[in-house]
């Protein structure tokens, strides 16, 4: 087995050099390797789920919509196999699926002849085939389809990737796998088996949730009780039934099925009726909800819950600081959304000075805050001074290897001629990450003129 692992790993990591190294040629590379289905399903399976990004448009949905065909294979098992579970023989079974057989392809008949076999119809095998639908999408929505559901996840050296495929088609795409979960949320059933309790089925119906236009109300009522069984599961796993958990990665794991029934939660209890001519989704109480959320949310989807909560100011502020998540929407822009405050003015004062505590995170959501506060028609002295400083230097002027000219004016007359405040501000305790990432630029600048103690840098959270 050992071995049989080290050539598999071998002959995966082989095609995954291929295919980074030769994106002009993947179109040729996979009419190749349907002749060898060894090859087949290694191509395929990287395509779509280890560089999506560098996969040219149209062949990402053909690799796409071929991918999502086999979900129908594994529906068709399930519901077989249930019926063989609930009472009919193998043979009453085909004659009842006797036009879904017909229409499946001979792989597909064969592959599900093999668990109505009577020596398939018992042990672990056969409640591997109860759960085939919902198995799929799992497996699909934590490995094969995991960036086309999360782009933002596709990173490289802490920056997103840019893709080949639009916005639109990789929203489309989402989409389409949310349609087919539906089917297999309809199948799901709590598992029986509490000894050995798993938490496996919250990532999938999260996708579910937040790519479909609409949710329809048995899905909503069918999540809830995937969220019931979940924490049945974790309660378990805490050791109320004589089961416990440890270790970092169960810890982690847990921690993360809490994390995403927090986020779950709300979008199927949300009773907003959806709205004419638009995608819809639910997002929940506005109380509480942080800027993440809003930047995963579709644009039109972000425009109609922020109607439908006008004059919430936290809710506006929100949503701007969602932007630096996700600087790019369609039509929606940033002071669309900043026409919506109260205080339009006053709240990017308000957010910039606290952002550490506002925003958090690493370099980009502070270098993105910082460029959009740039880009605007008019970022006056005040507001430039409350940037983080790191940030602010590093935002690209006219050319690529220049400051943005609004920063260098400002930082020229405030050190002017005087060498002793330049080279102070050289050696000020500003940098790329860490607490030292948040120093604002006015307070550096400030410290280095008058020859002051540099400033601690603002509070977080």
């Amino acid at each position: 087995m050992e071995r049989h692992r080290a050539a598999s790993d071998a002959w995966d990591n082989m095609w995954s050099g291929i295919l980074r190294a030769q994106t002009e040629h993947h179109r040729p590379l996979l009419a190749w390797s349907a002749r060898h289905p060894a090859a087949d399903r290694v191509v395929r399976k990287h395509l779509l789920g280890s560089l999506p990004w560098h996969v040219e448009p149209a062949l990402l949905e053909e690799v796409a919509a071929h991918d999502l065909e086999y979900f129908g294979r594994a529906v068709l098992l399930t519901r077989i196999s249930r019926s063989c579970r609930d009472g009919l023989t193998p043979a009453q079974a085909r004659e009842r699926y006797a036009d879904e057989l017909a229409a499946a392809s001979q792989e597909e008949r064969d592959y599900v002849e093999r668990f109505l076999d009577e020596e398939m119809q018992s042990g672990y095998l056969q409640t591997m085939a109860f759960r085939s639908a919902v198995a799929w999408v799992e497996r699909a929505g934590r490995q094969t389809w995991r960036f086309l559901l999360n782009p933002g996840e596709a990173q490289r050296l802490g920056r997103p990737r840019e893709w080949l495929a639009s916005e639109e088609l990789v929203a489309a795409l989402g989409t389409r796998f949310a349609t087919i979960s539906l089917t297999a949320l309809s199948l799901w059933e709590p598992d029986p088996d509490s000894r050995y309790p798993v938490v496996r089925d919250l990532d999938w119906l999260h996708a579910l949730l937040v790519h479909l236009p609409e949710v329809p109300d048995e899905a909503r009522q069918k999540a809830r009780l995937v969220v019931q069984d979940t924490r049945r599961a974790l309660s378990a796993r805490s050791g109320a039934h004589g089961y416990s958990s440890s270790g970092h990665s169960a810890r982690e794991e847990n921690r993360r099925a809490k994390e995403l029934i927090a986020t779950i939660m709300p979008l199927v209890t949300d009773p907003v009726p959806a709205l004419p001519g638009r995608r819809t989704a639910s997002l929940g109480d506005p109380q509480g909800i942080g800027f993440k959320k809003l930047a995963d949310a579709d644009e039109n989807v972000l425009v109609a819950y922020l109607d439908r909560h006008t004059g919430n100011d936290t809710l506006v502020e929100e949503a701007l600081l969602s932007f630096a998540a996700r600087s790019y929407r369609k039509s929606l822009t940033f002071d669309d959304v900043l026409a919506r405050h109260s205080a339009p003015q006053q709240t990017l004062l308000d957010l910039t000075l606290h952002l550490r505590r506002r925003l958090g995170g690493g370099p980009d959501l502070r270098g993105s805050w910082a460029e959009i506060m740039l880009a605007r028609p008019e970022c006056p002295p005040e507001l430039l001074r409350l940037l983080p400083a790191w940030s602010a230097l590093k935002a690209r002027g006219p050319r690529y290897d220049t400051t943005h000219p609004a920063v260098a004016a400002y930082v020229t007359e405030a050190l002017g001629d005087n060498d002793e405040a330049w080279q102070r501000f050289a050696a000020s305790p500003m940098s790329h990450a860490g607490p030292g990432a948040w120093h604002r630029l006015g307070d550096l600048l400030d410290a280095a003129v008058d020859g002051t103690a540099w400033p601690t840098p603002p509070p977080g959270r």
